[in-house]
C-alpha cells in the first residue's frame, strides 16, 4: 500500500489488503476512511468486509464515498468531522 504523511497523525494512501490493515493497526493507528465511490474498484477488501477487518484490529472504519462528479459540501463536511 502507497501511504503518505499529511501530517502526524493523518495519513493517506491506496486501497489497503488485509495485511496493510494489520499494519496500521500496529502502527497505532486508529481510524480507517475509505473515500472510494461505490463504483470504483475496492480491492480485495469490499466496504463490508473492511469495515469488519478493521474493528476486529480496534480500528474504526468510515466509508464515506467522495467522486470529483459528485463531491459535494456535505461530503467535505462530514470527512473532516471524521478527520
Amino acid at each position: 500500500m502507497d501511504e503518505h504523511s499529511a501530517s502526524e497523525n493523518i495519513s493517506f494512501g491506496s486501497q489497503p489488503t488485509l495485511e496493510d490493515l494489520r499494519v496500521l493497526a500496529t502502527k497505532g493507528v486508529k481510524t480507517i476512511i475509505n473515500t472510494r465511490a461505490p463504483s470504483e474498484d475496492q480491492g480485495e477488501l469490499p466496504p463490508e468486509r473492511a469495515k469488519a477487518e478493521a474493528e476486529a484490529l480496534g480500528m474504526t472504519y468510515l466509508n464515506i464515498p467522495v467522486s470529483p462528479s459528485e463531491f459535494s459540501n456535505e461530503s467535505l463536511a462530514e470527512v473532516s468531522r471524521a478527520l
